[in-house]
């Protein structure tokens, strides 16, 4: 099948030192790719393969949290049959487990900061190959890559950005003989300008038997259901009572989170933004030399009870540490996240912000990047 058809790229099913496959899955929303991604990716660990994961969808990502992009590699900890039942990859994942490397891009629309989605999908990709190099058993994994459902206009350029930022040879397009065309046509002339690179293979595959259309309120849903899996994890089903029966008890679930008070004026908030100028408003042939991705603090007097609800993402120690000496917004958001809470309530009178949080005591860092992405229960 197909599976072996990819595996072929190493010389041998067994052979764990050559060059695994770096396999990007494209075409429009709700074709199967996120399915298929898991398919391969089970293929690869049931080979005895560690692949690399990589999710750069923003709306439904499977290893983390809706408004991130996020990558794993995956062993048999991760992949059993309860990833298969959620949108999450991550359900399955036992004690111990490895846990994804995760940017905050704040956003489920990938389409609203184009600078920073190319500069982490290239931090995600260097991230890669650095954590492959040297390592020969995990270079042959390979690196499965599942690319958002956007495929037009700036959609296009995320996906040839992704082809070379994680230095892919296998491109799967899904049910979409245009992008399969205009892939097939921008391959063709990368190959004529520059001989000495190898075009990716180009596989056209159809729509997945078996997927429907998800409207607005399927997603919302199940990008609510994600958020709340991260924070409790999955439902523990109530054992039956003595007569057999399942009596009418609340779900038990796997985690606990705790509501942690912490003041104004302990925390930095941020918010990121886009400041690209157009070309018109430099000087001829001047590149713009400030980070087009700008960080805004938001003081306490502005924080008020509009960010409750929202979801912010905890930065990790090392890169907070980072930032307060260079004061550069790339130390943030371009570092793995520590993990995120939700602002449950904001006293403004009292100045305390209650948030949600998957564990009890202090937060990892005291910066906290704020973007679109809101969860009620």
């Amino acid at each position: 099948g197909g599976s072996d058809g990819l595996d072929s790229n190493n010389n041998t099913t067994n052979n764990k030192t050559a060059q695994g496959p770096r396999i990007l899955l494209a075409g429009p929303t709700d074709c199967g790719k996120s399915s298929l991604a898991r398919v391969l990716t089970a293929y690869a660990v049931k080979l005895g393969r560690s692949p690399l994961l990589v999710d750069l969808d923003s709306s439904q990502n499977m290893l983390s949290v809706p408004g991130t992009l996020a990558a794993i590699p995956v062993s048999s900890d991760i992949i059993n049959a309860d990833c298969y039942c959620t949108s999450s990859v991550l359900s399955g994942v036992s004690h111990g487990a490895m846990m994804p490397l995760v940017l905050w891009y704040g956003s489920q629309d990938i389409t609203s900061h184009p600078d920073l989605y190319k500069a982490q999908l290239q931090k995600l990709g260097s991230a890669i190959d650095e954590r492959l190099a040297g390592e020969a058993e995990a270079s042959a994994s390979g690196v499965i890559v599942n690319a958002s459902g956007c495929i037009e206009d700036v959609g296009y350029e995320y996906l040839l950005h992704a082809i070379d930022a994680f230095q892919i040879n296998v491109v799967l397009v899904l049910g979409h003989d245009r992008l399969y065309s205009m892939l097939g046509t921008h391959f063709r002339a990368e190959a004529e300008k520059n001989q000495a690179r190898q075009a990716p293979k180009l596989i056209k595959l159809p729509r997945s038997g078996g997927v429907v259309s998800r409207d607005a309120s399927f997603r919302r849903a199940s990008r609510s259901q994600c958020i709340k899996r991260y924070f409790y994890g999955n439902s523990i089903s109530p054992k039956p009572s003595a007569d057999g029966s399942l009596s009418a008890v609340t779900p038990h679930y796997q985690f606990s989170p705790c509501l942690i008070e912490v003041p104004f004026d302990d925390v930095q908030i941020h918010k990121l933004s886009n400041i690209s100028l157009s070309a018109s408003l430099l000087p001829i042939s001047a590149k713009q030399s400030t980070d087009p991705i700008q960080l805004t603090t938001i003081a306490s007097s502005e924080i008020t009870p509009k960010f409750q609800h929202s979801v912010l993402a905890v930065c990790h120690p090392s890169a907070a540490e980072k930032y307060e000496q260079s004061g550069s917004a790339r130390d943030l958001y371009l570092a793995g996240v520590a993990g995120f809470v939700v602002v449950e309530k904001v006293d403004v009178d009292k100045g305390l912000l209650s948030l949600l949080s998957p564990c009890a005591g202090s937060l990892p860092s005291r910066n906290l990047l704020v973007g679109d992405i809101f969860w009620m229960e």
